[in-house]
């Protein structure tokens, strides 16, 4: 019996432009943001820069960093959640400030918002399991207590303390 042989099909990796790095704003022919935005982000970091990605029609930030092998990190794409075009306005500098480092300081003020994050959230895990627990073995609690009738309410026993079911 003969065997036919067919060669797997392997889909084509997909072409260089359409990738993210490669409108970094070292790259010829490469289109910017109007002048006027590119020099009130500059203001802000003189190693910022934004360019166009054509076929994504997103803006794209960059921040130059020598060690890296084009000079460039991408720092973020000018989306919404929904991946979204959004236009060029303060809401791109709000989003980069959050990322910067001079939001904390320094690292030691980073740090101690973390710890006071995850304190906040240990605190409100507790919370919730105490309240749970307290509301899982109140029935149990209230049904050890000391009853005449040994169903329903009751005012207790005369020969008990008076604090012996509380």
């Amino acid at each position: 019996m003969d065997t036919v042989r067919l060669p797997v099909a392997r889909p084509s990796p997909p072409p260089i432009e359409t990738t993210l790095q490669f409108w970094h704003p070292g790259r010829f022919g490469v289109q910017y943001a109007p002048a006027p935005f590119r020099a009130e982000l500059q203001a802000l970091h003189p190693e910022l820069d934004i360019t166009w990605h054509p076929t994504r029609e997103r803006w794209l930030v960059w921040y130059k960093r020598p060690r890296i092998k084009l000079g460039w990190l991408l720092l973020l794409v000018v989306e919404d959640s929904a991946q979204r075009y959004v236009p060029l306005d303060a809401r791109l500098f709000a989003a980069i400030y959050e990322q910067s480092g001079f939001k904390w300081g320094n690292g030691k003020q980073y740090w101690a918002r973390v710890e006071s994050e995850a304190q906040r959230e240990r605190d409100i895990q507790r919370a919730d399991r105490t309240q749970e627990i307290e509301d899982v073995g109140s029935d149990r609690w209230d049904h050890t207590k000391i009853q005449i009738s040994m169903c329903g309410h009751s005012n207790g026993s005369k020969f008990v303390n008076h604090h012996a079911g509380d």
